[in-house]
């Protein structure tokens, strides 16, 4: 057990890179996409499950007033789907298309908030309540917001929310169990990076579940998959974006937790609420849309070590131009 615990942090901790690897392996193997796409099921209780064990594992955080979480609840769970509506309107888009767009910013954060968090430095527990809130929520938000925009999908939310509720209160009891006998626990979760772990095996699966519509939209119309996929990332990193510099004020940190939760969205449970029936060229754009969300965390990275890395170069001309510093 000692050895799946040491695996895990190792996921954890290299987890940004691995997948973005996982990503290009599934697209070069086809049978690795089939076999995604089988425990698809299963990476939804990992995604929630390293979530709340990385949450539970992490330090204390910064208390957030209730207000404040009220406000952001209410900005990536309904101002941001409608403002997206309302520019829409303006923009000459396939309707199946736009669907698609739609259907991808109605959809609760992406389970793995936490843990994607926690790879990023950022307060996993505020993001995990977000992302568990607005995920409760979607058996009743995507179909009326579907109704209201028009988008011409059906859903079966019945069952969805059966399973919904099944995977996040099996994953909270499997999390609670965990915290409260930490001891027992101690060789298969010797760190939050090792809850993180879980996760990102989660995330790996969608990934390579994903391949189906990838493929599939490149080999039919590779120049019009190679535009969703260009929208999928500029809306996605878009979002996170605009949300961090809208709540810059009340600090880095936590505005950009908001910007996580707003531009990354569950777009693999909008896509089962459908009941996987969605026409081809919405399939295409939600299948892009899961590329930013596993490629973020290692752009971030990468971009933060680039910047902390031009930041000491800087220093160090200054102090060479200028002793006396």
């Amino acid at each position: 057990m000692r050895m799946v615990g040491k695996m895990l942090s190792v996921l954890g901790g290299q987890g940004p890179i691995l997948l973005v690897a996982a990503l290009c392996l599934c697209v070069l193997s086809h049978p690795l996409g089939d076999l995604g796409y089988r425990l698809l099921p299963i990476s939804a209780f990992l995604l929630t499950l390293g979530s709340f064990v990385t949450a539970g594992l992490a330090p204390s955080e910064t208390k957030t007033h209730n207000w404040l979480l009220a406000v952001v609840l209410a900005w990536v769970g309904i101002g941001l789907p409608l403002a997206a509506a309302g520019l829409l309107l303006f923009v000459p888009l396939d309707p199946s298309l736009r669907a698609g767009v739609l259907l991808s910013l109605v959809a609760p954060p992406v389970g793995s908030a936490a843990a994607i968090a926690a790879m990023l430095g950022l307060q996993p527990r505020l993001t995990l309540v977000v992302s568990i809130s607005l995920t409760l929520l979607a058996p009743v938000s995507i179909p009326g917001f579907a109704k209201l925009l028009g988008l011409g999908v059906t859903f079966n939310m019945g069952e969805l929310a059966l399973r919904l509720v099944a995977i996040i209160g099996m994953a909270a009891l499997v999390a609670f169990l965990a915290r409260r006998f930490r001891k027992g626990f101690a060789t298969v979760l010797p760190d939050q990076r090792a809850a993180t772990g879980i996760a990102v095996i989660g995330l790996t699966i969608v990934g390579l579940a994903t391949s189906h519509g990838i493929l599939g939209q490149w080999y039919s119309n590779p120049v019009r998959f190679v535009g969703m996929l260009g929208a999928a990332i500029a809306i996605n990193f878009g979002l996170c974006l605009l949300a961090t510099l809208v709540f810059s004020r009340v600090g880095l940190k936590l505005a950009g937790i908001i910007g996580l939760v707003s531009g990354n969205r569950n777009v693999t449970l909008a896509w089962a609420a459908a009941s996987f029936g969605l026409p081809p060229i919405a399939e295409g754009y939600v299948a892009a849309c899961v590329i930013p969300v596993l490629a973020l965390s290692l752009i971030i990275k990468l971009g933060a070590g680039l910047y902390a890395r031009a930041g000491r170069l800087l220093l160090g001309f200054t102090r060479r131009d200028n002793p006396a510093l």
